[in-house]
């Protein structure tokens, strides 16, 4: 409250040319009364309810402004279905710019009293929910100011990934790298590239660099103690930030490497292929290969914001570039028939290169993960469904020494697997989406014809999702309708030898 919703909103609503709501004004109008006297007669949650249903309706139209009442989203459902709906923009200001806005709190409610305390407390309160939006914009200075971040901020149309105080936003565009130096603007930047995107780390102003070997062999401890040891040469603080520019491999090292340095201090992910775009950069899993398998030694340590430009996935080759869609694969047949559906129309393009495929494919794949990874951060539930395919993939992997596929083309023969291996332990699986799923496969340029499988056992008995003799498989079933399911391990061993 006073932050300059209302004042804000109209000058946003022109700039775009559209409609202007006001939450708090057209609640009294519908209720013919004013707010302080619906809180006196309902109640606060009485005024909630209020607002949550006008917030439905308000969801389903396109092409409007609105300013909220200022504890309109401290309501986890109604937070949620914002940032689903549209762009979701915090307006920040001190309590005492506040204070001067409000006065002492005359018609409203919740600052009756010592309307200072009051106002202090609501943001303390309410600091992690406030966070959990698309942006944050100082409201103290000139208002037409404040409505040139707010518009600048919507047509990016960044997703986010609501983690309260962890929150942060993933921004998918094309020629957009420039947007990483305001991430990192007025701190100091250990850059982590490897020699494939050294070419992007240059680009990155008032940074040191540090330029890592690629490939899947060089991901271990022994290269976090390299980036490690940059960052001290580099004389950075808790204050500096981490930027990890590359594949899933420069993101998960600088992540775990950020995550223990000083004890943790923050990064950023620029991922420049596509699989590290639809998967590994967002949701925080950081971690290192050991013999024993693959990232079995990491940290859960979320990034600071996340910017995928598309355009450098023109760099790549055709065969990496269609390895990394087969993780949007797995988060379309995730998210339900509607998105494997609209995969399947832009699966030539995607194989092709095309920007505006692309961006929808990432897109669709990171909103599908944040909401997953929103409910279960730690992986303690529902996110595990994320390693659809990963079973077998990661097993793949180690079999052939990290060299013999392309994680993206594992993955992609691990889900196919994981349909036989369904069936053969008498799980039921939807025939025709199964056909679908390798025919988009197939069409984006993955391999669709399995191996063997006899020889994946002793990896497998090693893989994370082993709980004692049992394994938490995950069954395709349906788009839409992934389950996990405990299969004991010698069950599942018998069942893979006969796919």
């Amino acid at each position: 409250m006073g932050a300059g919703k209302s004042t804000v909103g109209p000058i946003v609503a022109g700039r775009i040319g559209a409609a202007f709501v006001d939450l708090d004004a057209e609640i009294e109008k519908n209720a013919d009364a004013t707010i302080a006297t619906l809180f006196a007669t309902e109640g606060e949650a009485g005024f909630r309810a209020r607002e949550a249903e006008l917030v439905a309706t308000l969801a389903n139209r396109e092409n409007i402004v609105v300013a909220l009442g200022g504890g309109t989203v401290t309501s986890r459902r109604v937070r949620r279905q914002l940032l689903a709906a549209g762009t979701l923009i915090t307006l920040h200001a001190r309590a005492s710019q506040l204070l001067e806005r409000v006065g002492e709190g005359e018609g409203r409610p919740l600052l009756q009293g010592n309307a200072q305390e009051k106002l202090e407390a609501l943001l303390r309160d309410r600091r992690a929910m406030y966070l959990e939006c698309h942006g944050v914009v100082n409201a103290e200075g000139d208002v037409a100011e404040v409505a040139d971040r707010v518009v600048a901020i919507a047509a990016r149309a960044p997703l986010s990934v609501p983690l309260g105080s962890r929150s942060y936003r993933v921004e998918v565009g094309q020629s957009c790298l420039h947007w990483v130096d305001e991430a990192v603007a007025g701190r100091r930047a250990l850059v982590v590239c490897d020699e494939n995107t050294r070419r992007y780390a240059d680009r990155i102003k008032g940074s040191s660099w540090l330029c890592l070997r690629s490939g899947e062999e060089h991901k271990n401890l022994e290269t976090v103690a390299r980036i490690w040891e940059a960052a001290f040469s580099a004389r950075l603080d808790r204050r500096s930030v981490f930027v990890a520019v590359g594949g899933g491999v420069a993101g998960d090292l600088t992540g775990f490497a950020a995550s223990a340095f000083l004890r943790g201090v923050p990064f950023v992910q620029v991922p420049t292929t596509s699989l590290a775009m639809v998967d590994s950069s967002v949701g925080g899993k950081t971690g290192v290969n050991n013999a024993h398998g693959k990232n079995l030694i990491g940290a859960f340590h979320q990034p600071e914001r996340v910017v995928c430009d598309v355009a450098t996935l023109s760099t790549l080759s055709e065969r990496d570039r269609a390895a990394g869609w087969a993780e949007a694969v797995k988060s379309a047949w995730l998210a339900g028939p509607e998105a494997l559906e609209r995969l399947a129309e832009d699966a030539v393009a995607l194989r092709e290169g095309d920007l505006d495929a692309s961006v929808r494919a990432v897109r669709m794949s990171v909103a599908l993960k944040s909401r997953i990874v929103a409910d279960d951060e730690h992986e303690r539930g529902a996110r595990a469904l994320l390693n659809f395919g990963h079973t077998i993939a990661h097993a793949l992997e180690s079999e052939g020494e990290y060299r013999r596929y392309r994680h993206g083309e594992a993955v992609a023969l691990g889900m196919l697997a994981s349909v036989q291996v369904a069936r053969r332990l008498g799980l039921d699986v939807d025939h025709a989406a199964a056909g679908l799923l390798r025919e988009v496969l197939g069409e984006i340029g993955l391999p669709i014809e399995l191996p063997s499988l006899a020889g994946l056992a002793p990896f497998i008995a090693n893989d994370k999702k082993r709980v004692g003799d049992a394994l938490g498989f995950i069954n395709p079933a349906a788009p839409g309708e992934a389950r996990i399911v405990k299969v004991a391990l010698p069950a599942f061993f018998e069942a893979i030898r006969q796919v």
